[in-house]
């Protein structure tokens, strides 16, 4: 790794204080080509109440991934981003007739006791990313790689920058950041195109022995018991299916020896989601699949975009996992999303066969890591070295499979 990578540029030239927010700072920025003559302001606003009027109306036409949903933002920070203590930075660019375009929801967390520069939402979020206005795509890697360096110092207050889980790609399109990242993250995501005929999409992502397979599984189930697969009805019944998926999956996961990834943060952030969610467009998309009154597996997404993006899924205990409901839930909650005519099912980061088995579009992952001063070099440094470790782990079957072996041997439950 080139420590050198690791620093900051050297434009240092500060615009005059905001009016607007006195504590921080805003500029104005050279003309962007494409963009007729209009000037790109930046303005840095230090909270998120004052961003989500012009953030919500932005993101209704912006491209961008639920992890940027306003919505979504507003609930992760109240709860687990009040619990760690972040300083959002929501970074907002405008031309001179102040329509927006770009949004980079940001924010400042202690770290081993350095100040980090992260994405809103860490590390909770499964793609680091802005909201772009379509046009502004055209020109915003030109424009990036022009005032990177200067946007940073207009936000200031940080040692060091962690932004992870950047895409190669969004929605087709090349991540104008791509070309900031320093270093590849741990896994790649999966992307599957959904089509309104399921069945032609499930015919040509599976062999005709795996669908013979899944219906003998559901047909075992249903001679168990009544097998339903469907949305909560109401928010009583959202809220307690949300309760019973974080159960199963606490218990599934302390199998494998993982302990300690949902606490009481973040069941509080799905829970408030569920409380802000607009009632009519609704963020969280809970499929439940249950065989005999009781619930097997549950698939959490989140609407966004006219896309799924799959956040946990949940297999309960006991012997009728030996039918798949995992797999059966899955397939069925694909089969949901085309008949409501979304276009896509994002499966998140994380390489698993399953994912592999549905999809085809692989899309890499990096991050941006850089320290800007003796203490934050020494953290960039330390990331990076975890970084590298956990991906050689993750690109070797054999080392993924002893860690695999070894945590479940000192740390798992029995089923």
């Amino acid at each position: 790794m080139n420590i050198a990578a690791l620093g900051i540029g050297s434009d240092s030239r500060i615009a005059v204080a905001a009016k607007s927010y006195p504590d921080l700072r805003e500029g104005t920025v050279a003309p962007v080509h494409g963009l007729r003559t209009d000037e790109l302001r930046i303005e840095i606003r230090p909270s998120i109440a004052a961003s989500l009027a012009d953030w919500r109306r932005f993101e209704r036409e912006a491209v961008g991934t639920l992890y940027q949903n306003s919505t979504w933002c507003q609930a992760w920070s109240e709860t687990v981003g009040s619990s760690i203590q972040i300083s959002p930075r929501i970074v907002f660019v405008t031309n001179a007739a102040a329509e927006i375009q770009l949004v980079l929801p940001l924010q400042i967390r202690r770290r081993q006791g350095v100040r980090v520069l992260e994405w809103l939402g860490s590390p909770h979020h499964n793609y680091g990313l802005g909201l772009y206005r379509p046009a502004f795509l055209a020109v915003a890697e030109d424009w990036f790689a022009t005032h990177w360096d200067r946007l940073l110092s207009l936000i200031g207050g940080f040692d060091a920058i962690a932004l992870t889980e950047m895409p190669d790609s969004l929605q087709g399109r090349p991540n104008p950041m791509r070309k900031l990242g320093n270093l590849r993250s741990a896994n790649p995501s999966f992307h599957l195109d959904l089509e309104p005929d399921f069945e032609a999409l499930h015919a040509r992502r599976k062999s005709a022995e795996r669908r013979r397979a899944s219906r003998k599984h559901e047909n075992g189930l249903a001679q168990a018991g009544p097998v339903w697969f469907g949305l909560p009805e109401d928010k009583a019944s959202l809220i307690s299916l949300i309760d019973t998926m974080f159960d199963h999956q606490r218990a599934r996961l302390a199998e494998l020896g993982i302990h300690g990834v949902f606490g009481p943060q973040e069941r509080q952030f799905i829970h408030r989601l569920a409380e802000i969610q607009d009632a009519d467009d609704p963020i969280l998309a809970p499929y439940a699949f249950s065989c005999g009154g009781q619930v097997l597996a549950v698939m959490l997404g989140g609407l966004h975009g006219n896309t799924y993006w799959a956040l946990i899924s949940s297999l309960a205990p006991g012997p009728l996992r030996k039918y798949s409901p995992g797999d059966l839930a899955l397939r069925r909650t694909i089969e949901a999303c085309c008949k409501r005519g979304l276009t896509g099912f994002d499966f998140s980061a994380g390489d698993s066969a399953y994912k592999r088995g549905w999809t085809d579009d692989v899309i890499e992952m990096s991050c941006t890591v850089r320290g800007l001063n003796l203490r934050g070099i020494a953290w960039a440094g330390m990331f990076a070295l975890r970084m590298a470790a956990k991906r050689a782990i993750k690109q070797s079957p054999l080392l993924f499979s002893v860690t695999q072996g070894v945590r479940r041997s000192l740390w798992g439950a029995r089923s």
